[in-house]
């Protein structure tokens, strides 16, 4: 009797962890295989050559995101908790994020459309409800990338020297400067979003 082959989720699991441990370089179909302790064949079969395998990837972990947009609440409550969930997402698994190109726009497309849906039950135009989607979906793509991008603030003042604490003071921690950081970039997100919906709100009064 034939081995069953391995399941499609199983592969997406596997493939996030080595992302999350190794980094995006090391997603290969040889060190995907190894880690499933399966054959390169049997992966092919199950979700083809490494473009498709990250277009999966994004779908899938696209579609685990506790997104769930209020039909009761403003479409800004909504367009900010969309933003929000996405860039939660970008955090969780920045090295698939970064292997997004245009061969991977349907997956992110489909978790636009969630938005897109939301703003025309709220009244928007189609062209602005569309132009919308695109501006939030890229300023938070850019952002947290380019955010994850930078070393963190305890790196930096480690490189630096600059953790000397004053007389009587305890010195300040890693940890406390990177959670110190994390709620600084988080505050700085929050803000742009919240301009971002301001601006689309006045467009949204001229329509």
């Amino acid at each position: 009797m034939a081995k069953p082959l391995i399941t499609r989720e199983t592969i997406y699991l596997a493939a996030l962890e080595l992302l999350q441990s190794r980094g995006s370089q090391a997603l290969t179909a040889r060190n995907l295989a190894a880690h499933l302790r399966c054959s390169t064949r049997t992966l092919y079969q199950q979700v083809g050559k490494r473009e498709a395998l990250i277009a999966q990837l994004v779908d899938y972990h696209l579609a685990t995101l506790p997104l769930e947009l209020d039909p009761a609440a403003t479409w800004q409550h909504n367009a900010s908790a969309w933003a929000a969930t996405l860039r939660n997402a970008l955090c969780d698994h920045p090295d698939l994020y970064r292997l997004i190109t245009a061969e991977h726009r349907a997956p992110i497309a489909n978790y636009v459309n969630t938005l897109f849906k939301a703003l025309r039950h709220a009244g928007f135009n189609e062209a602005l409800a569309l132009r919308s989607c695109r501006t939030l979906a890229n300023v938070t793509i850019t952002l947290t990338l380019s955010e994850l991008k930078t070393p963190p603030s305890a790196q930096r003042a480690t490189a630096r020297r600059s953790t000397r604490a004053a007389p009587g003071e305890a010195p300040a921690t890693s940890a406390v400067i990177a959670r110190a950081d994390a709620s600084a970039s988080l505050a700085e997100f929050e803000q742009t979003i919240s301009w971002l919906i301001a601006g689309i709100e006045a467009d949204h009064a001229r329509t």
